[in-house]
C-alpha cells in the first residue's frame, strides 16, 4: 500500500533536496563505460489497456516493458500530495524478461519527495513479480524532462537508483533533444543502466497540423555515434500505433483528433474518395474526402471534408529495425510502442510487427475466421470474427463464408457489408486498407448447430 506524502504547494523546499542529491552525483560528466549487450532483442511497451490476447498468437517475446502506474502531483482543497506507484496487470503476454514502467505527465522533473513512495512501490512490485515467476530486469521511468532541467533529472535518478531492490536496473525513455550539443545528458546517462530514445511524435502541435506523421526516420549514420559515445546500453523506441483525425472542408480549415472511427468505416461508404501517400518514415497516410454530404455514425461530413489516418506499415517497421541494427555494439535492440488494446484498430498487431521485424517467418496473407457460440437459448447462434489476412491491402477483397447447416437469418454488425447469398452461404466484401487486426462480422442464427468455413469468392 502506498501512502502519498503531503508536500504543501508544488515547488516549495525543492532546492536544498536537489542540491544535496546533486552533490552525490559522480564528479565526472562522462558516464562510466559498461560492457556491450550480448545480442539484439525485440520487445514491446505494454501500456495500460493493452490486451493480453491477440487475433494471431505469438511466441514469448524477448522483453516486455509494462506500464504499471504513474508519478503525479495531486492537488486537493485540503492540501497537495505526491503519488508514485501502481500495479502489475493480472494478464501479461509471455516474455523472457519484464520491466516495470512508471510514467510522469508533469511538465518537469518530479519532486524528490516522491522518491520514497516510488521505491516503496518498486519493492512491493518486485516481490509480486518473484511470486508470479516473472523474470524482472528493472524499472523504467518515462519522464519528459525539459532539456534545461536535465541536471535536476540526474539528481532524481541518482536518488531512485540508490534505493532500488537488489539486482533491479534503471532505464529511462529519452527525448532526442536531450542529445544536442551542450546539454547535461552525460550526467543523466551516468545514473542509469539503459536509455531508450524515442523516434516518434517529435513534432509540436503546430507542425503536426500540416504533417500528421508519427514516426521519425532513423538514420544509423547520424545517431549511431551520438548514442554510442556513452558506452552504455540503449534500445530504440519505434512506433507501431496509428492516429486518426477529421479534417474539415478547405474553407473552414479545422482539424479534430478522434479515436472511434476506422478506415474501414470510410472505405465501405461510397461517398468518400481515397488518396494515399507515405510519410518520410514509410508510414501509410490515408486521406478520405467526401464527394457529397454524408455521415459516419453521428459525424456529418460536407463535401470536401473527411478524415486522415496515419498507420505504421511493414516497410516503416522493417526500415527502422534495419537501421537500429547498424547503430553499433551498444544497441541492445528495439522497443515497439505499443502492444494494442482489445478495442484498438489502428495499431499493428504484434504478429504483424514481429513478421516485419524479421523475428517471425513471413506467413501467407490468409484471412482467418473464428466462430464462437453466441449463447442463445431457444435457437443456435454463432458470432463470427474475422482476422483479415492483410490489414493494409490496397485492393478490395470478396470472401465467401459457408455454413454446414441452413441459416435462418444473420444480424450483421452495423457498417459491415455481410449478407446472405443463400441458406448455406454468406458474402462479405472488404474495402481496401481495412486496417483491422480483428473484425466482428455479426451473429448467425440457425435451427441446428453450424460450422463455418472461409474461402475467396
Amino acid at each position: 500500500m502506498n501512502y502519498p506524502v503531503n508536500t504543501g504547494r508544488m515547488g516549495h523546499s525543492n532546492g536544498p533536496l536537489y542540491l544535496l542529491a546533486a552533490t552525490l552525483l559522480l564528479t565526472g560528466c562522462r558516464p562510466a563505460p559498461t560492457p556491450p549487450p550480448a545480442g539484439f532483442t525485440t520487445g514491446f511497451w505494454f501500456w495500460q489497456g493493452s490486451a493480453f490476447r491477440q487475433p494471431r498468437p505469438v511466441p514469448p517475446v524477448d522483453v516486455l516493458y509494462i506500464h504499471v502506474g504513474n508519478i503525479r502531483f495531486d492537488q486537493f482543497p485540503s492540501g497537495s500530495r505526491w503519488y508514485a506507484g501502481g500495479d502489475i496487470p493480472s494478464d501479461l503476454p509471455p516474455a523472457r524478461q519484464y520491466w516495470l514502467v512508471l510514467r510522469c505527465d508533469l511538465h518537469g522533473v518530479p519532486d524528490l519527495k516522491s522518491v520514497p513512495l516510488l521505491l516503496e512501490s518498486m519493492h512491493r512490485l518486485a516481490a509480486e513479480a518473484r511470486d508470479r515467476k516473472l523474470t524482472l530486469a528493472g524499472l523504467q521511468l518515462d519522464i519528459d524532462s525539459p532539456t534545461g532541467a536535465l541536471p535536476r533529472y540526474a539528481a532524481y535518478l541518482h536518488a531512485v537508483k540508490q534505493g532500488l531492490p537488489p539486482g533491479m536496473e534503471l532505464s529511462i525513455t529519452a527525448l532526442l533533444d536531450w542529445f544536442r550539443t551542450g546539454t547535461a545528458i552525460p550526467k543523466v546517462i551516468a545514473e542509469i543502466d539503459e536509455f531508450v530514445p524515442q523516434f516518434y511524435d517529435l513534432q509540436g502541435p503546430r507542425e503536426s497540423l500540416s504533417n500528421p506523421a508519427i514516426a521519425a526516420p532513423l538514420s544509423a549514420a547520424q545517431w549511431g555515434p551520438i548514442f554510442s559515445r556513452f558506452q552504455k546500453r540503449f534500445r530504440i523506441g519505434i512506433s507501431t500505433f496509428g492516429r486518426a483525425r477529421t479534417v474539415s472542408a478547405p474553407h473552414t480549415q479545422r482539424v479534430i483528433y478522434f479515436h472511434d472511427a476506422k478506415p474501414f468505416d470510410f472505405g465501405v461508404n461510397p461517398y468518400f474518395a481515397l488518396e494515399t501517400s507515405r510519410t518520410p518514415a514509410g508510414e501509410l497516410l490515408l486521406r478520405y474526402r467526401a464527394t457529397r454530404e454524408t455521415n459516419i455514425s453521428y459525424q456529418e461530413f460536407e463535401p470536401g471534408a473527411g478524415a486522415e489516418f496515419v498507420l505504421a506499415t511493414p516497410e516503416s517497421i522493417r526500415y527502422a529495425v534495419a537501421e537500429a541494427r547498424l547503430l553499433g555494439p551498444y544497441c541492445a535492440g528495439v522497443l515497439f510502442f505499443r502492444w494494442p488494446s482489445s478495442a484498438e484498430t489502428l495499431a499493428a498487431p504484434p504478429a504483424d510487427v514481429l513478421h516485419a521485424a524479421g523475428v517471425l517467418p513471413a506467413s501467407p496473407a490468409e484471412s482467418v475466421l473464428v466462430s464462437q457460440d453466441g449463447g442463445c437459448a431457444a435457437v443456435h447462434c454463432t458470432d463470427l470474427i474475422l482476422a483479415p489476412g492483410s490489414r493494409l491491402s490496397p485492393t478490395p477483397a470478396s470472401l465467401r463464408i459457408r455454413s454446414t447447416t441452413p441459416m435462418e437469418y444473420i444480424l450483421p454488425e452495423p457498417g459491415i457489408p455481410l449478407r446472405m447469398a443463400g441458406p448455406l452461404e454468406l458474402s462479405l466484401r472488404l474495402p481496401a486498407y481495412t486496417a483491422r487486426g480483428q473484425l466482428y462480422l455479426g451473429r448467425v442464427v440457425s435451427a441446428q448447430p453450424a460450422r463455418f468455413t472461409l474461402e475467396p469468392q
